[in-house]
């Protein structure tokens, strides 16, 4: 539980450092309040994609998600390495 509140609190402050001092690219979508991934792809979609195929051009895209990457992994085993 504690760890739950740390975590939280470690997050917030360094997602308001990074916003306020202007260091994440204004590309970055995931992990920010009012930026989803959904409207990331719309807006690459908008913006890149289809000016990309009207010239003729060619799209090659690969999208991860980690969200829940490291809840599949024992954490011992992860201190292992």
């Amino acid at each position: 539980m504690i760890c739950k509140v740390l975590e939280s609190i470690i997050r917030d402050h360094s997602m308001t450092q990074l916003l306020k001092n202007e260091l994440l690219s204004s590309q970055q979508h995931g992990f920010i309040k009012g930026r989803s991934t959904a409207l990331q792809l719309l807006n690459m979609l908008d913006n890149w994609w289809t000016e990309a195929l009207e010239t003729g051009g060619q799209i090659d895209t690969i999208y991860t998600d980690y969200e829940k990457a490291f809840n599949k992994v024992p954490h011992k085993r992860l201190l292992d390495l």
